[in-house]
């Protein structure tokens, strides 16, 4: 009766400090005189990053022997913080909050737009918006927290874990809603941090060289990007309508603006050679982010290595960074240049696409199989950009997001393999079936989906893309095509291998020693389901979001793109 009592009070004295100190944050900002009419800042990115920091930090303090005592208040804590933010975003979506009208905000238009001064001197400004490329992600990233904390309940250490997950979804928002240039690079090496924490502290056997080859590899990357955004800073023209000292600013909104009206009158923003060069620079660091062949390696390390949480996050969210940047800055500021490497992305989507699909076929590690699907299916992201076709850009925005619901549920079930049967050697077990009918049904269901049965997810963003493919390339469109039967030969094998053969004779890997086989748990039951329905949900009702998502590509290529394709210079 004394423990639970204690453990209610250790409750009390958490959720209560938490929201005591989010609520001052909201109340007290006299120097923010429209924080009233934000609900970005503080509700998406102040509350999970501060309500974090603040849990992390009450159970740092609590001696170690007491830890257990207050393991579910913080799960709850950080589930109720996850959950906060998720419900704001899906009132963002609708016109609950704002009559927003997603499909018809035109190119380079935000709406939940705010800015305020952050570094004056140099021109650096908390600037954010969402528009029909960001809004999805931004959902996405709400929804995928609370099921990821949901599927991984039971983690070890969860005082630090569930706390790190919601610190990682504040960070990856940042990343979508930010609007210039300084916060924008901020956020997106902020992110590095908990995913780095969360390989190195519940990761596998080697997950300190995978994380650390993790960090080395997108930090490297993210350097690229560094150079490109500090060029891009020097070069322009300096303006007396800003206050900076240098006369510039880091204005991300500013520049697409500057390079419209660039379109609009016949010329090259910054020469073509300069579009080249800055090009180049902010697409590897995107290229090794997404990631694709030859930049890839660093994924199936940092996959089996990472604890199930972290590879639905990595896989589900993180990925995606690498996309949302290509669309944000590159493809909307260097048209003339994204037009001279139309056939590089190509060929990279391409050797990404079939690669990936093949290396599948050899593999005996289930999350390393799945991985590797991973870089195939974001070779479908970069096809779709290669095409400089609407369709082409509204199904590759849509892959991102339907991967996001996909690649979750193949790591929730291979993370669910590993807890319960201790390997994930494709090879060692047999008929699994009979013993974990909910882990075998939800195997069959990811694999489906990832494969792109139609009238899940996945089918719809493959079918815009390959139809964006046949305008522009024509019979190129075979090469996809032959992948995707590859993509099915590999699923359906490792399927068939794992929960099917045998018979009445099961065989149960050596690892399981005298415990007997199980099925998943409650949790992971739930976290699954959730992601099984929002696939079914998104395979049959695509419009949802890809009405905004075509709408954004529409305009971006009317806008940017147009007279470049139809070759004016």
């Amino acid at each position: 009766m004394a423990e639970n009592k204690t453990k209610l009070n250790d409750g009390m004295y958490v959720i209560g400090g938490l929201f005591l100190g989010i609520a001052a944050l909201m109340f007290a900002s006299p120097n923010m005189p429209s924080m009233e009419n934000d609900w970005v800042t503080l509700p998406l990115i102040g509350l999970p990053i501060l309500g974090s920091l603040l849990l992390m930090g009450f159970s740092s303090a609590v001696p170690s022997w007491k830890k257990e005592s207050i393991a579910e208040t913080i799960k709850f804590a950080s589930l109720g913080v996850s959950l906060i933010v998720f419900i704001i975003t899906s009132f963002m979506m609708t016109d609950i909050l704002l009559n927003v009208h997603w499909a018809e905000i035109t190119f380079n238009q935000y709406v939940y737009e705010v800015e305020y001064e952050w570094l004056k001197s140099i021109g650096a400004s908390w600037h954010i918006g969402l528009d029909g490329l960001s809004m999805p992600m931004v959902w996405l990233t709400a929804f995928l927290v609370p099921v990821t904390m949901i599927t991984t309940w039971n983690e070890k250490k969860p005082w630090y874990y569930h706390p790190l997950l919601v610190l990682m979804g504040g960070c990856l928002i940042g990343v979508f809603v930010a609007l210039d240039f300084f916060m924008f690079y901020v956020f997106w090496e902020l992110t590095l941090v908990p995913m780095f924490f969360l390989i190195l502290n519940w990761g596998g056997k080697e997950r300190k060289y995978a994380a650390q080859k993790f960090f080395i590899y997108t930090f490297t990357a993210s350097v690229l990007m560094l150079l490109g955004i500090i060029t891009l800073y020097l070069i322009q023209e300096p303006s007396t309508a800003n206050t900076s000292i240098t006369g510039r600013s880091f204005d991300m909104e500013r520049m697409i603006q500057t390079a419209q009206e660039s379109v609009i009158n016949n010329e090259i923003w910054l020469g073509a050679g300069t579009q080249k060069l800055l090009f180049v620079l902010f697409m590897a660091g995107f290229l090794v982010k997404l990631p694709v062949v030859p930049f890839h390696t660093w994924l199936p390390d940092a996959h089996v290595q990472a604890p199930t949480g972290g590879s639905m996050l990595l896989a589900g969210v993180m990925l995606k960074m690498g996309a949302y940047g290509m669309f944000r800055i590159p493809i909307s500021m260097f048209p003339h240049a994204l037009v001279e490497f139309q056939m590089p992305l190509l060929i990279i989507g391409m050797v990404s696409l079939f690669y990936g699909a093949w290396v599948c076929l050899g593999q005996i590690n289930l999350k390393r199989m799945v991985a590797y699907s991973s870089v195939s299916h974001m070779g479908i992201i970069l096809l779709g950009i290669a095409s400089l076709q609407p369709l082409g850009f509204a199904g590759a925005i849509f892959m991102m997001f339907a991967h996001g619901l996909i690649s979750p549920m193949l790591f929730g079930v291979a993370g669910a393999f590993k807890h319960h049967y201790h390997t994930l050697e494709i090879g060692s077990m047999r008929g699994i079936a009979k013993h974990s009918p909910w882990l075998a049904g939800n195997m069959m269901f990811s694999w489906m989906a990832s494969l792109g049965l139609p009238l899940l997810a996945g089918f719809v963003a493959e079918v815009a893309v390959l139809i964006a493919l046949w305008f522009e390339f024509g019979w190129w469109v075979i090469i996809p095509g032959i992948t995707l039967a590859i993509t099915a030969a590999y699923y359906l094998w490792s399927m068939q291998r794992t929960i099917f053969e045998g018979g009445e004779e099961t065989q149960l890997p050596e690892s399981l020693g005298d415990e007997k086989p199980k099925d998943i748990d409650f949790s992971e039951k739930i976290g699954l389901m959730i992601l099984a329905i929002l696939t079914v949900i998104f395979g049959i009702f695509p419009f949802i979001f890809f009405d905004m998502m075509s709408g954004y590509s529409s305009e971006l290529i009317e806008n940017i793109l147009l007279d470049e394709i139809t070759g004016r210079w």
